[in-house]
């Protein structure tokens, strides 16, 4: 269900090709149509090859999907919730059902010795160019946003004539191991590089501030409210909070607040700056947390953040609940993924 292929955690570029690199893993921009941009090109054009490969029979409108991909990578267009939608009930109910039907199709021309076998390459899932446009504009819509969320420097020239040119077949601008290459060196070399520099500034000056803590660990910390120090949480314990969770250029990534409920976890599932870090305050307490990589997600990131990077959390303690060595579980922030590098849970 809206199966978006592109192998995030395999791209990257080469100094060899074109131009790849230095700018802000953030920035989404236009782009030249004079200046290659082969991160860019290259991410798209993993993206055309993995649909066109793993889905033969969706024989999507590229204008469409791509149009919409560019709009939803610059937060326009098709709302995020609307494409879901469509797409949950298109793979959810209709694809299933019509790839049955084509299954039992292919069956029964086997048994027919004189007769041509289907081609998958030759099928066309649509009913409709009418449905054809509605599912490639969600597609579309739902791929541009969550590239949008990974917050590569994508230009979208670039990006959709990538994607374009080699969904569609045609002649591309560099080779597929050319492609591999560039997304490898920006994933695996450039970026982990220059997240780690910026989270290493970022975090000297935020220790210049006034109120900020450190702890031997390299956590930095703020008490914004002390809360009852009768009651403070071991490692071992449940407690339930409320928080807000930020790149360092102030995005937020993650909240209970938008959400609109609070959390309740062992602390010792969670990544290490917090495991630390809610044991400085007593229930009712609150306190903001600037954590290094290594006390977060580490060299490799997860599926929200970055390689190196370096996070703020503001967290309120609600309560607190004495835990008996509880089970590592799934953590709130930053979709639950435990750290790259380290064997618990974030």
């Amino acid at each position: 269900m809206k199966k978006i292929i592109f192998g995030a955690a395999m791209l990257v570029c080469a100094a060899a090709m074109v131009s790849c690199g230095g700018k802000t893993p953030s920035g989404i921009s236009k782009g030249s149509r004079s200046k290659m941009d082969t991160l860019s090109y290259a991410i798209g054009m993993n993206i055309g090859q993995g649909i066109s490969g793993d889905m033969p029979e969706m024989k999507f409108d590229a204008a469409v999907l791509a149009t919409n991909a560019e709009k939803a990578l610059f937060d326009k267009g098709m709302k995020s919730e609307d494409a879901v939608a469509v797409l949950e009930e298109f793979f959810r109910n209709k694809r299933p059902q019509r790839l049955q039907k084509l299954d039992e199709q292919m069956r029964e021309r086997m048994k027919d010795t004189t007769a041509a076998p289907i081609d998958p390459k030759e099928v066309d899932i649509f009913e409709s160019d009418d449905e054809r446009r509605e599912v490639s504009e969600a597609y579309g819509a739902d791929m541009g946003s969550r590239l949008r969320k990974s917050r590569l420097p994508l230009q979208t020239y670039w990006f959709v004539r990538g994607f374009t040119d080699s969904y569609s077949g045609g002649e591309t601008v560099v080779t597929p191991d050319q492609a591999a290459m560039c997304m490898q060196t920006y994933f695996m070399v450039t970026r982990p590089a220059e997240n780690k520099k910026a989270s290493e500034e970022w975090l000297a000056s935020i220790e210049k501030q006034s109120g900020v803590q450190k702890t031997e660990s390299g956590l930095l910390y703020r008490i914004d409210r002390e809360g009852d120090a009768a009651i403070k949480p071991k490692a071992t314990d449940v407690v339930e909070v409320d928080y807000e969770g930020k790149f360092r250029d102030g995005e937020v990534f993650d909240s209970s607040y938008e959400r609109g409920s609070s959390t309740e976890f062992p602390l010792n599932g969670m990544i290490k700056g917090w495991t630390e870090g809610l044991q400085l305050i007593g229930k009712g307490g609150q306190v903001t947390l600037w954590i290094p990589s290594d006390l977060a997600y580490g060299t490799y990131g997860s599926s929200m953040i970055g390689p190196n990077e370096a996070l703020e959390f503001k967290v309120e303690l609600l309560d607190v609940k004495v835990g008996n060595e509880p089970a590592k579980t799934e953590a709130p922030a930053a979709a639950a993924e435990k750290p790259a590098d380290e064997g618990s849970a974030e």
